[in-house]
């Protein structure tokens, strides 16, 4: 089963499921892709497959924190996730995308990242990688498969592209990632969030994904200060906050978790300012400052209560 390359961007792929194929399903393959359209962190854990600096293409070990991740924005609407580096954030965002257009019918997915190369190469292609990895019986056929973009025969598309102000202007998106959203020029953020975000909220299913290591005061600061007031303040927004700590992420895939020993190692490799930063997710106002996610919160509740 080879798609031919033809004006519709298929590309040779053994592997793809070609559309008008009719399977003969065996009473486990049903029980199977029953469970799996019921369970994304069952999907992602027994059939998804990732590419790994060591041993290649592996199937998915999500550790706990991915699975809550998982979970989360399952049942959530709304989500935003500040995580460390090199903790499998995107891994665990692109596991639930392919749940997500495999088993709905006629969906829409957006990935964007700061680069276009992040988008394409760090995320959409881990995306295509964990498809054409799947199990024919759980397969959609493929109508459309290229570099920045693919159909399924169920309707469902998903399309990757940087996030700026004029991205995905005019489409209808069920679900929208937003990778690295705290290193997007603080004007382009804001353009970009007042003229989505209402197309988005629109709806009564549609996803809206907010991912990114903090990087100083910025629009992804502020939406992560304001999910986290508490239920009833009147600047606290609809998004469910998800903070993954450095500590919960192991060293090596597999082994120990990260400890002092591991944190003191990265420190002198770089700096106090980096690790904190970039591994304990401390927004950095300056060259000079720390303030921390929970003093961070205290402040602007003090400030609310003064305006």
């Amino acid at each position: 089963m080879i798609f031919q390359k033809n004006n519709q961007g298929y590309r040779n792929n053994p592997k793809l499921k070609p559309p008008g194929i009719q399977l003969n399903y065996t009473e486990e393959q049903l029980k199977e892709y029953v469970k799996c359209s019921n369970d994304p962190v069952y999907f992602c854990k027994k059939y998804v497959k990732v590419k790994t600096l060591d041993k290649g293409v592996m199937p998915f070990e999500l550790y706990d924190y991915q699975q809550k991740f998982v979970n989360a924005i399952h049942n959530n609407r709304f989500t935003i996730s500040k995580w460390p580096r090199q903790s499998g954030k995107s891994t665990s965002v692109i596991g639930y995308i392919c749940h997500y257009v495999t088993f709905n019918q006629s969906v829409s997915v957006a990935i964007l990242a700061n680069k276009l190369k992040t988008a394409k190469d760090e995320l959409f292609a881990k995306l295509q990688l964990a498809y054409e990895n799947l199990p024919l019986f759980l397969q959609q056929g493929v109508v459309v498969w290229n570099k920045t973009s693919f159909k399924l025969e169920n309707g469902s598309r998903v399309i990757c592209d940087a996030t700026s102000s004029s991205a995905i202007r005019g489409g209808s998106f069920n679900l929208l990632l937003l990778d690295e959203y705290a290193f997007l020029p603080s004007h382009v953020a804001e353009e970009f969030y007042s003229s989505t975000y209402p197309t988005i909220s629109a709806g009564t299913t549609t996803k809206l994904i907010i991912v990114s290591t903090p990087n100083g005061m910025n629009h992804f600061h502020k939406l992560w200060i304001d999910a986290n007031r508490a239920e009833g303040h009147k600047l606290k927004n609809k998004f469910v906050p998800i903070e993954v700590s450095w500590r919960e992420v192991p060293i090596t895939p597999g082994g120990p978790k990260r400890d002092d020993k591991w944190a003191a190692e990265q420190i002198a490799n770089t700096s106090e300012e980096q690790f904190q930063q970039e591994y304990v997710c401390i927004f950095l106002v300056s060259s000079n400052t720390l303030i921390s996610s929970t003093k961070l919160n205290v402040l602007a509740s003090e400030q609310t209560l003064l305006e």
